[in-house]
């Protein structure tokens, strides 16, 4: 388990390393979205081994990804919101 939160703890660092690169060469640098892509992939795989291992549950993060997006809605200015909501 010591070696899944580790590598977990690297993806982590690395989606914040590609999302610092897209916040300062611009959010259409198709370079760095591919990265953040990859990175984000990287991470995905890392939950699906948590969550195979029993560590965390897949319905458990699909609820706190609705609490999430209803707490963006209400706090945030971002727009798209409702039809993220609306496709889960």
């Amino acid at each position: 388990m010591k070696e899944i939160l580790t590598i977990l703890n690297e993806e982590c660092a690395e989606v914040i390393q590609c999302s610092a690169k897209l916040q300062r060469f611009g959010v259409n640098d198709e370079k760095n979205q591919k990265k953040l892509e990859a990175e984000l992939g990287d991470v995905m795989a890392m939950i699906l081994i948590l969550n195979y291992y029993g560590m965390v549950e897949h319905t458990a993060i699909e609820k706190q990804i609705k609490r999430k997006l209803k707490k963006l809605k209400r706090f945030s200015q971002i727009e798209c919101i409702d039809e993220v909501l609306k496709e889960l």
